[in-house]
């Protein structure tokens, strides 16, 4: 209420808004328009939505969404080129953790970020220059060895920083994990080939057929290059440690996609397969053993149940879907035949759930199975092949030792990607090579400027809780399916499984976003406060203000807050950490800071006998 024209006896005068001695009855209805009863004040705080948060390399997702709703597309391509470097590849193959936090799959079906991405990414790639630039030249030269995700995201970035970046890879075409790990009918090649040519078009020198050890040595490195970063990756297939695995016919996961995608492949695969593993290059290898000739191929895995297998549960579907069959818990124990393989001994098997030398517990007593077959294509992971390296920076593993901050010792050498992550317990994925490449080298970027490594302490608030938010202005509709080949008519074919979004369907998809815990300039706010107290000079995310002077803090704006960026805070709080509002209670003027002036001279002109405020 206001008190202006009102008198108030001495004996029922009270503090202003808590602030004591309260102001005189003629100076309150100034500095107090609204009366002293406002409790709670409103403050936009964004959060962090979940999104952006489980993204392995941070991407500004909710931002980009809210882009292709107002069909801004080339802000939100350009903004996503923030983070990540090849969209159309992500778009692809990310195996989206970011799909799996999202907010939205609490309510009906979570959003298709990977498939917004890819929409976007594409739209990169139809334009005749990216726009993303390389930074001014500072003089200094950094080494990227490898050419996959991590290299890539690296050298993309320093690129971005001014660096002059050269890239040593050691096949004959760059691309590394996303050329030789990735079957053409999930990435097609001339779209790396495109993302390729755009880390080129910034500069980038890259050099195929070079490998450390051979052709560049260690010192090498270390005299030509002011930093060095190590994206090698995990090149070498890992044995099952079964007899005869040495018989023609035998293939391992990783060579086996690689040969293809370099085009070096001479395996010519028989009418029986069967692949050992249940990751998701067991999978992929499975699919690709169908495209190249193999009428019956069978995944043989030690889980004993499809739920305990470590690949993507919709990779697994659409494998089953194309005629893969599945044996669960087995192990293969020899190859057996005459020079070349002909069967497998399999034993019953589990796995133990040790991540060590022996994670397989094989039942010796129980009789072996024999299944014939033509071909096996072992698939149970990979290692890191590093004889070059000093042994001062491997580690037990058998990868490289590296300090928290990506660093090799107290030397300018870093490293990133699988070769570091492999046994964190972080997930091996393109995405989060793709943001370890990318941290790194802004440490790169640090150490060659001399500012010192920290590790950023930002306390985050992670919106999680769909009660923060106002559930009210979402209808529930249905997540927009990507449209795929059948499955018959799939495995066969090279061409890509998963067709991309139109620009209606992205834009429809979009739409589904909560922008939780974001403003979106939806304008709830300006339109329901009843004074109104709620300015803006344009339409847009975040640019709303609070006119404190009149504000009665009577929470509708609050409560109408879709998103859950608007909060209330109680009026005396605003010394704890609360920044973004111009209030009263500044201690210097802001907008606000005639009121801020009036209450600093108050204690001069209260009254001797403090009796008579109370």
């Amino acid at each position: 209420m206001s008190t202006k024209g009102t008198h108030i006896p001495d004996w029922l005068a009270v503090p202003f808004a808590g602030i004591t001695p309260a102001p005189s009855q003629e100076r309150g209805q100034d500095l107090f328009p609204t009366g002293n009863w406002r409790a709670i004040r409103p403050v936009y705080r964004d959060k962090m939505p979940p999104c952006n948060n489980a993204c392995g390399t941070n991407e500004k997702i909710q931002g980009y969404l809210d882009l292709v709703k107002r069909g801004k597309y080339l802000d939100a391509y350009a903004l996503i080129k923030e983070d990540m470097p090849f969209p159309s590849v992500t778009g692809r193959v990310c195996y989206h953790p970011c799909e799996q936090a999202c907010n939205r799959g609490q309510y009906d079906e979570a959003i298709s970020i990977r498939a917004v991405e890819r929409f976007l990414g594409d739209l990169g790639q139809a334009l005749p220059r990216d726009v993303v630039t390389a930074g001014r030249p500072n003089g200094k030269k950094v080494a990227v060895v490898g050419s996959g995700p991590a290299g890539h995201s690296a050298a993309y970035q320093l690129a971005r920083l001014g660096y002059t970046v050269t890239v040593l890879e050691k096949s004959p075409k760059a691309g590394g994990l996303n050329r030789g790990g990735i079957p053409d009918w999930v990435l097609p090649q001339d779209v790396l080939d495109r993302e390729i040519e755009r880390l080129v078009e910034l500069g980038i020198t890259i050099k195929t057929n070079t490998e450390v050890g051979k052709d560049v040595s260690w010192d090498e490195l270390k005299k030509n290059y002011d930093a060095c970063v190590l994206a090698v990756g995990l090149t070498e297939p890992n044995s099952v440690r079964a007899d005869g695995e040495d018989k023609h016919g035998v293939v391992y996961g990783l060579p086996f996609l690689r040969d293809i995608g370099m085009g070096t492949s001479k395996v010519k695969l028989g009418p029986r397969v069967a692949v050992i593993g249940g990751g998701n290059t067991a999978i992929d290898c499975a699919r690709e053993a169908l495209r190249q000739g193999a009428e019956e191929v069978t995944m043989i895995t030690v889980e004993g149940n499809t739920s305990e297998m470590p690949c993507v549960p919709e990779d697994l579907h659409d494998m089953v879907a194309e005629g893969v069959e599945l044996m669960h818990g087995r192990a293969m124990t020899a190859a057996l035949g005459n020079g070349k393989v002909e069967a497998l001994q399999l034993c019953r098997a589990r796995f133990s759930g040790a991540i060590n030398a022996s994670p397989i517990a094989v039942d010796r007593e129980s009789p072996a199975e024999r299944f014939a077959v033509d071909n096996v294509i072992i698939a149970v992971g990979q290692h890191a092949s590093l004889p070059w390296l000093p042994d001062e920076f491997k580690n037990e593993r058998g990868t490289i030792r590296i300090d928290r901050f990506g660093r090799l010792g107290d030397t300018n050498f870093f490293a990133a990607g699988d070769v570091v992550q492999v046994g964190s317990g972080q997930p091996l994925m393109v995405v989060n090579a793709v943001g370890d490449g990318k941290r790194v080298a802004f440490n790169v970027d640090k150490v060659l400027r001399g500012v010192p490594l920290q590790e950023r302490m930002v306390p985050i608030d992670v919106i999680t809780d769909l009660a923060r938010m106002n559930m009210t202005y979402f209808p529930k509709f249905p997540r927009v399916r990507q449209a795929m080949l059948e499955p018959a008519s799939r495995r066969r074919t090279q061409d890509e499984v998963i067709q991309a979004y139109s620009e209606e369907q992205a834009t429809e998809e979009a739409n589904r976003c909560f922008s939780c815990g974001t403003c979106n300039a939806c304008d709830n706010c300006y339109l329901v406060c009843p004074e109104p107290c709620i300015v803006r000079s344009v339409r847009s995310n975040g640019l709303y203000k609070i006119l404190v002077d009149y504000c009665k803090g009577c929470r509708v704006c609050i409560e109408e807050c879709p998103t859950g960026c608007l909060e209330g805070v109680p009026e005396l709080d605003f010394d704890t950490g609360v920044v973004r509002m111009d209030t009263a209670f500044a201690i210097t003027p802001g907008l606000h800071g005639r009121q801020a002036e009036e209450l600093r001279r108050l204690p001069d002109k209260a009254p001797k006998d403090i009796e008579n405020w109370r």
